[in-house]
């Protein structure tokens, strides 16, 4: 080091300086996480190793979450603020694999973000503090598929160019509440367009479709895939007015071909945010996103997984990632012939205005819709006789659409037809007021006659069946799975062993908080 210190040299078996003379990584000869060095002369030390930690399911250690992520930036931020030039400040990791690969990950990512380094120069730069564990993905037992530190600091370098996220903008605090399992295990993985969350169940592992409502709706969330077997009624988001479908495929295997096409579809075409779940809300979910964010950011099968652990850890988990390596040139190519055909460029792919948990957003919105009720109320009172044409007109329009696309669509490949269908969905219902958190907030109310969406994975038509219909065809189903669970022995799926997991980590930071 270029300064000099009486102490704590004589412990540290290697390091790198990342700023000259101002900021240092180093690494410890032990592999005791707890050691710690005091600052003397020049020289600041700190370490993060036990302050952030990963929640590992069964041999995945990291990375670091995005909130851990951001914790680390401010703290280091705030050194460098206080160190101004007349001290150096030395982050310092263990010798244990494990904390050595993610608080390098947390160095690195620094650069990438507030130096506007480049993750290849991150990595030569690193060099002399390695080698770096790889990281691990969720299964029950190792997979040889791993995550490179530098797959890492790529998929960060992507995020901020299409601004996935921005941590002058980050509320943290919204992450850590709703990354919680006993407040929904929900994480946002791209800006108003994609979040994960848990499966809704009445069981102890999770929450009752009615829980999110509230949060969904606050959100701008109007459609849910589910993509696991029927464990609820999804007419408790349709009568909201949130469009839903069933995606359905085995717990741990990979999508097949005519699903990942459906999920593409209803993702490019959804009116607004869309969430996505499948027991865990890890496996089949990520799998899924990642090949979105594959097509349409052309990121590489590892940036998207990379991303999607740094959103939501677990994600991807076994065949599933081999799987979106396996289609990445695919996606990529499509992708492509997308965007020419939407952008008129196959290279253009969009910035988003606000990322992920912004603090900002929410009060745009609310402004937006004050804006527009403003107008509303405004074009009422000065143009009463054309809004009533137009309502006549919309009106009329809607039911000579709802008589043409009520009519039952031949045999068939029932796919072509989904955009007529899709389009359909919603056209004209009562609205009633619901409470808001001290807001009246206008939600979309099915009646019985009214038409439900429920999609599964060899039809993604509209059924046609009124709510008693369509929640007795959804409760038989679960009554099935019960039935046979008693006859057969049970067989705990992999998204089941997940979920426990889950529950055992609730359990312990409850006492721990006792």
């Amino acid at each position: 080091m270029s300064r000099t210190t009486k102490s704590g040299e004589t412990e540290i078996e290697s390091f790198v300086e990342v700023i000259a003379n101002t900021l240092f990584f180093a690494v410890l000869k032990t592999s005791n996480c707890n050691r710690k060095l005091r600052g003397h002369g020049d020289l600041f030390y700190f370490t993060v190793d036990e302050e952030l930690s990963y929640q590992n399911y069964y041999y995945d250690f990291g990375p670091l979450n995005i909130s851990c992520l951001y914790k680390y930036c401010t703290k280091l931020n705030k050194y460098l603020q206080y160190a101004k030039g007349v001290k150096g400040i030395v982050h310092y990791t263990c010798n244990h694999p494990d904390k050595k690969a993610n608080a390098t990950f947390l160095i690195g990512a620094y650069c990438v973000i507030y130096l506007n380094m480049q993750p290849k120069n991150i990595m030569k730069m690193l060099q002399n503090v390695g080698p770096f564990r790889p990281f691990l993905d969720a299964s029950q037992y190792p997979c040889q598929f791993t995550l490179k530190l530098l797959d890492c600091l790529q998929a960060i370098s992507k995020a901020i160019a299409f601004n996935f996220f921005n941590f002058e903008d980050f509320n943290s605090s919204e992450y850590d509440l709703y990354n919680k399992l006993e407040f929904g295990d929900i994480n946002w993985l791209v800006p108003r367009k994609f979040l994960a969350f848990i499966g809704p169940t009445d069981n102890r592992t999770s929450h009752p479709p009615e829980f999110y409502i509230k949060y969904f709706i606050k959100n701008d969330v109007k459609t849910v895939i589910r993509l696991n077997n029927v464990l609820y009624d999804s007419y408790a988001f349709m009568q909201v007015g949130i469009q839903h479908y069933n995606l359905i495929f085995p717990d741990g295997s990979t999508p097949p071909k005519d699903i990942l096409l459906k999920f593409l579809y209803i993702s490019e075409t959804a009116p607004a945010a869309i969430a996505v779940h499948c027991k865990a809300g890890l496996g089949r979910t990520g799998s899924l996103i990642g090949a979105y964010l594959i097509k349409h950011y052309h990121m590489s099968a590892r940036e998207a997984i990379a991303w999607l652990r740094i959103c939501r850890p677990g994600s991807v988990i076994g065949q599933q990632q081999i799987w979106l390596e396996k289609i990445q040139s695919w996606l990529w190519r499509i992708g492509s012939q997308y965007r020419i055909e939407h952008f008129g460029e196959g290279d253009k792919i969009p910035r988003h205005k606000y990322g992920i948990y912004s603090k900002i957003w929410p009060t745009e919105r609310e402004k937006m819709i004050k804006e527009s009720r403003r107008t509303f109320r405004t074009c009422s009172r000065t143009e009463p006789e054309n809004l009533l044409q137009m309502q006549k007109k919309s009106k009329a329009l809607s039911v000579d659409k709802l008589h043409t696309d009520s009519k039952i669509l031949p045999s068939g490949d029932s796919f072509k037809n989904i955009s007529k269908l899709l389009s359909s969905v919603h056209t004209f219902k009562k609205f009633r007021n619901v409470h808001d958190g001290g807001s009246d907030v206008k939600v979309k109310k099915y009646s019985k006659s009214d038409k439900c969406i429920n999609c599964t994975s060899t039809d993604i038509s509209p059924k046609k069946a009124v709510k008693k219909k369509n929640s007795d065809k959804e409760h038989k189903m679960q009554n099935s799975h019960a039935q046979t669970k008693q006859l057969k022995p049970v067989q705990t799926s992999q998204g089941d062993k997940l979920n426990d997991i889950k529950v055992q980590r609730s359990r312990k930071c409850k006492l721990h908080n006792v």
